[in-house]
């Protein structure tokens, strides 16, 4: 008896760790071609060691294309300035958005996934379109906001904040 109690305590315990990890999590398929990650099952793990962003977003929808766009060129400014610990994943819709997935695929080198039609990813992560997460070099969550309204500064600043004290920033990128 006293070895069954302590087997499902133990279960218990990983189920309720299992579960707070959870909500931040998902494996997903890089749809990108020019994402160095194409074709590969990814999610927050695949990406150890460092700075991660998740962007919600519809894919037909032009303000939502239009912040992969930018999301990308800040990720493009973060490499040419040395900063290699840091990823930019884009979650869209599937179903009938997948038809539009050329809107983000178009000239963008980040990951780009799409949560099936029962949308678990966004119910997870608690997301609404337009919403950017981070999550911490240690894949913590660490914040998140919504870029309906473009801001590089707020954006790239949350970003140098995350980053490990051992690789400083530069000044500044823009």
């Amino acid at each position: 008896f006293i070895n069954y109690v302590y087997y499902m305590i133990n279960l218990l315990s990983i189920l309720l760790i299992s579960f707070g990890f959870a909500q931040y999590d998902y494996i997903l398929q890089d749809i990108n071609p020019n994402s160095s990650t194409y074709d590969q099952l990814i999610s927050p793990d695949t990406f150890n060691n460092q700075v991660t962003l998740h962007y919600f977003g519809h894919q037909n929808w032009g303000a939502c294309t239009a912040r992969v766009g930018q999301l990308d060129d800040l990720y493009q400014d973060l490499l040419n300035a040395g900063i290699e610990n840091v990823k930019i994943i884009s979650i869209g819709k599937g179903g009938s958005y997948e038809n539009s997935n050329s809107n983000w695929i178009n000239n963008t080198s980040m990951p780009i996934i799409i949560d099936p039609v029962s949308y678990e990813t966004w119910s997870n992560w608690g997301a609404g379109q337009r919403d950017l997460y981070f999550l911490d070099a240690n894949g913590n969550y660490a914040n998140d906001f919504n870029i309906s309204s473009w801001n590089y500064d707020a954006v790239y600043n949350q970003i140098i904040e995350l980053l490990p004290e051992a690789n400083p920033p530069p000044n500044a990128l823009n």
